[in-house]
């Protein structure tokens, strides 16, 4: 939305201020009545610094990935082998299964080393915590940043 002319700002609808008579752009109340909503009750404040950044932005970079899965039949083991192994480069996503926790860790693919010499240090790292080694997988990650 450009405002005066100026420079297009990114926005974000916020609940209106009992003293706020500012009117809303029409398409933005449009979209408001289009969700249920009643536009008479929002506005709209630009973004602060830093609060349009992609989510992803902060958490990988585009290129090739492995991603190594584990099982761990306590949270307190499974949380112990995201704290050994996160770092920089590698995350974690911990997921409730029937039984125990699915770990998987995701880390940058090295280039000229296999997938399966890569696994082996997550395999290495976790034996200690009595993980199951459910393999691994290569991933390809592409992060599009739109600047509109």
């Amino acid at each position: 939305m450009k405002l005066f002319g100026g420079e297009s700002k990114k926005f974000r609808v916020v609940p209106r201020s009992a003293t706020d008579t500012t009117l809303l752009d029409p398409k933005i109340a449009d979209a408001l009545r289009k969700a249920g909503k009643d536009p008479s009750k929002f506005t709209v404040v630009p973004f602060e610094p830093g609060e349009a950044e992609s989510p992803l932005q902060g958490l990988f970079s585009s290129g090739s990935r492995v991603e190594h899965t584990f099982f761990f039949s306590t949270l307190n083991s499974a949380l112990s082998a995201i704290e050994r192994l996160v770092e920089e480069e590698t995350a974690a996503r911990i997921t409730k299964d029937k039984d125990g926790w699915l770990v998987a860790f995701d880390s940058p693919d090295e280039t000229g080393v296999a997938g399966a010499a890569q696994h082996e240090r997550f395999v290495t790292a976790t034996a200690s915590f009595g993980a199951q080694d459910r393999g691994f997988a290569h991933l390809t990650m592409n992060v599009n940043r739109i600047k509109k």
